[in-house]
Order: C-alpha cells, then structure tokens, then sequence
C-alpha cells in the first residue's frame, strides 16, 4: 500500500513538473520578444572597415561602396538604429585590427587551427596547415577587438579590403563558425542590416544562429533531375555551426572562392584562402527574416530547407562555399521569387530589401510579428 502510494505520488509530482515545464516554455515564447527588445538595447556591433558608409554592397552595390563620400544613408542610419533597437556600431579600422593580430602568438594560432582541423570531417586538397594557422590569427585578432570594445556581433568588409589592396593576412570565413560557438554572430561585408537581424533571432529563439547570404536565383545552377519549384539559395562563404543554438554541425575546411578571383595584400603568394563548407540539415521549417532598420521594417518568409546536393550538380563547389535551398511557403506573396532563367541573381533590390536575407531554423513568424509590433517595426510577409 505504501509502495503503491508512493508510486501514485511520484506520477503526480512529475505530472506538476512537467505542467510547469510546460507552461514555463509557454511563457518564454511569450515573452521573447520583449527579452529580445531588452537585450537588444545596449548592444554593440562590431565593423571592420576603412569607409565610413553604412551597408554600402547590400543596399546599393559595388560602385556605391567603392566611392569615397558617405550620403545622407550613412549619416542618419546609426541614429535610427539607436533610437529604433538602442544598439550602436563600433567603427573599427582595418590598421588596429592588424596590431592586434600582430599579437598573436604562433602558439596560439596553432592551438585554434588544430582544433579546427580535428573539428572537421576533412581537410580538402589544396589546403595547408600554415593557411589555417592564418585564419586561425584573423579570428584571433577579430575576437581581441570584440573583448576590447565589448561588442555583441562582429563584422568585416574583406572584400572591400581586397580590391583596394587593403593589407590583411586571411578571410574571416572560419572566424565566423568561431563566433558562432559563443553565440556572436558574425559575417563578411559589413551587412549591418543582416548583423542586427541575427542578434534580433538569435535573441528571440533563445540561441539560434542566423545565416545570412546573398539570395542567388537557382537557375544558376543545374539540377540533377526536375528543377525544384519556389526556391531561392542563401549563399555565403561563412557560416554558423549551432543553427538550433547548442548544437555543432559537420564542416569541411577548403579553399575559398576568392582563391579564384581576387588575392590578398599580405598572405604569401602560394597561400591558399580557406573557407568552411557547413552540412545543413533538410527538410526542417525555417525563416528568411531582414529587418531594414532605415526604413523601420522587417520581411519575413517562412519555408523549407532542401537538399541542395541532392538537387543540384556540383553544389558544393559552385559558387559561395555554403548554400541552402529554402523552398519558400507562400510564393505568390514573396518578393524574393519567381525564380526564372531570365532575372539576374540579386533582381532589383538595390536601394530596397538589398541583397542578402538571413536565415533561421524554426518559424518564427509570430515572434518576429510580435517583435516588430513591440519595437514599431512594420511587418513585410
């Protein structure tokens, strides 16, 4: 009888744990975006660049980035972004980065890129354990300047830095995967939109990494069977490894695109540029969210990830390093499709949406509606 109480008692203190649970998880949701919104203010982004413009590339393309006159865009974006989400952009130029890399002790690069290499599932040919050691230096020295000035995301124009012959010793492509085991997101370019958009998901789900990338048609790629319908493809030469917050996903470590394009001003000249390829998992929901902080609104899409090295011919290598195929929800409403042989990849979002999305794992439409209606963000679906 006692043990038969006993057992009786058991179930229902569980039963009440897990109520509670419940209604815990409940109440987090609930009230994500209102955390998200309080962590948010005070927060700090980190940009690398020798130009005193704001999301030059993403909103208006190469030649707008590559001249030298900021425009009213740059000057009145970091007050909205204040007034708006009460966060901030640290300008950092690409000379103090290099001091601090000039710290770094050959010991310690070492440590880091060795992980690195026991991390990965393999070493693609081409790529050398002093090219690593490199990459390993550029996250070393980026992580100094995000302690230093105590920043909640971190970004650098490398591109930029390479056409103009700006001196840097790598890519920052594996520093990225770093930061995102610390939960920093972290991204090439200087995509301040795309920074701010992964701090706001990343805050509301709790942890999830955003990846953010172009948005390429898919017509530019061909497919091993029936093109698929209503896709596009997120694509950057980065990438986060805990799109579900704890998790680490598998990674390749190769070459990076540049190598086939344009070389950087310090690294020697048999040096091989190194990137991570990131194993994403399909057929799980998910968001592609931009918010716009200069026009005061956010678009979110939901839909599906695909299999892209099931689709596609040659995936992995064409292009970006990393990709994913999202099979949008609703394709008469969105934006980003008709996807056709006769658009070019970016279409004309210059000056609107820009080019790059970023997106999360899970669906997170009701947060980010939330989100948008706690901070006065106007909802694009």
């Amino acid at each position: 009888m006692v043990k038969k109480f006993g057992r009786v008692f058991c179930l229902v203190l569980m039963a009440s744990f897990m109520t509670l649970a419940s209604m815990g998880c409940a109440e987090l949701r609930h009230n994500s975006a209102e955390r998200a919104a309080k962590r948010l203010n005070g927060a700090k982004i980190l940009s690398v660049q020798d130009y005193d413009k704001i999301n030059p590339l993403d909103q208006f393309g190469w030649p707008v980035t590559m001249a030298e006159e900021p425009s009213e865009y740059d000057r009145i974006y970091p007050k909205r972004l204040k007034e708006y989400l009460g966060m901030e952009i640290k300008i950092v130029r690409s000379k103090e980065l290099n001091q601090e890399i000039a710290k770094i002790t050959q010991e310690e690069a070492e440590k880091m890129s060795d992980m690195w290499i026991n991390e990965a599932t393999e070493v693609r040919r081409g790529v050398k354990r002093k090219d690593i050691i490199r990459a390993a230096k550029m996250y070393l020295g980026l992580n100094a300047l995000r302690e230093k000035y105590d920043t909640q995301a971190v970004t650098l124009a490398s591109w930029y830095m390479a056409k103009k012959q700006i001196p840097l010793i790598a890519l920052p492509a594996m520093a990225w995967l770093e930061f995102s085991k610390k939960h920093i997101p972290g991204s090439c370019q200087c995509h301040i939109d795309c920074l701010v958009t992964m701090l706001i998901g990343q805050y509301i789900t709790g942890g999830n990494a955003g990846f953010d990338g172009d948005i390429l048609n898919d017509c530019a790629f061909e497919p091993t069977g029936e093109r698929p319908k209503n896709v596009i493809v997120v694509a950057h030469c980065g990438a986060p490894i805990t799109p579900h917050g704890n998790d680490r996903l598998p990674y390749t470590i190769r070459d990076h695109i540049m190598n086939n394009s344009l070389r950087l001003n310090g690294p020697p000249p048999d040096a091989t540029l190194v990137a991570p390829t990131v194993t994403w998992p399909a057929g799980e929901a998910v968001s592609v969210i931009k918010f716009d902080v200069y026009r005061k609104k956010v678009s979110i899409h939901t839909g599906t990830i695909l299999d892209g090295n099931a689709l596609y011919r040659n995936f992995r290598d064409a292009i970006c390093r990393n990709k994913v195929v999202v099979q949008i929800d609703n394709p008469e409403h969105s934006y980003l499709l008709p996807s056709s042989p006769n658009e070019s990849a970016f279409r004309d979002w210059f000056g609107s949406w820009g080019c790059h999305q970023v997106v999360f794992y899970g669906n997170l439409r009701k947060e980010i509606k939330e989100f948008a209606a706690l901070t006065g963000f106007g909802v694009v679906e």
